[in-house]
């Protein structure tokens, strides 16, 4: 028996006999868009955020927005003058292999840190770690045998490569806080520095510097925002 255009019409527009789409079907996985960027610009004024045509609207994960400072107690007077610039992980570099940060130039740095500074230090912290975390080099094996062997003593008294080559990444840090920034007064040099890894567990490389006063800083909740784009009242401290 002949199929009647009817039945034929049913049929091809059955469910099963559609080509999957990348909307429907889970094993196309998630639709990669790629969104990095070489460069991170911050709007002058805070009523700007709104209207600025970017890829990220501007807000905390913003890589120009100034976060209040953590690292510095509740008491101090860096907290009002001082603000945190976040660089955030960046996982297409080796993934969960080792940690690794972002190389977009937040351009709020620009005052006080250049470009090919902030690359350098991005450059070699990154390459300190990957070379102390990954799993894949002789050392790596060297310390996993001999830490089985000893009940893990070898690790706790600090002699496995990658406690060293954490170190070597915060001397590294240090020497680059002591460096200090060419152009800058003295005051303005003592309060831009980077963040020493451990005090933000390896998460983002947090970099010190004087209150830009751009955009709305709210101070996570704890304080209240001011007509210059500070926070007043204290936040979360250490």
């Amino acid at each position: 028996m002949t199929p009647t255009p009817s039945q034929h019409s049913l049929h091809s527009d059955s469910p099963s006999k559609r080509p999957p789409t990348p909307a429907k079907d889970l094993e196309y996985g998630i639709p990669h868009r790629p969104t990095h960027q070489s460069r991170a610009s911050t709007p002058r004024l805070s009523h700007q955020a709104s209207s600025t045509k970017s890829n990220l609207a501007w807000g905390p994960l913003h890589p120009c927005y100034p976060h209040p400072n953590p690292h510095i107690p509740l008491t101090s007077p860096l907290r009002s003058t001082t603000r945190i610039i976040r660089i955030p992980r960046d996982w297409m570099i080796e993934g969960d292999l080792a940690p690794t940060f972002s190389h977009t130039y937040p351009e709020v740095l620009g005052p006080w840190v250049s470009e090919s500074d902030f690359r350098n230090l991005i450059k070699n912290v990154n390459e300190g770690l990957t070379a102390a975390f990954s799993p894949y080099g002789w050392r790596a094996w060297l310390d996993a045998v001999l830490g089985v062997a000893t009940g893990w003593l070898y690790e706790d008294l600090g002699f496995a490569g990658v406690k060293k080559r954490a170190r070597d990444v915060e001397l590294l840090i240090e020497e680059w806080n002591a460096k200090g920034r060419k152009g800058l007064d003295k005051e303005d040099g003592d309060l831009v520095k980077a963040i020493p890894l451990r005090r933000t567990g390896y998460l983002c490389l947090d970099i010190q510097i004087p209150d830009p006063h751009v955009g709305a800083v709210d101070d996570e909740g704890d304080g209240e925002e001011t007509p210059n784009g500070s926070a007043a009242g204290s936040g979360r401290g250490e």
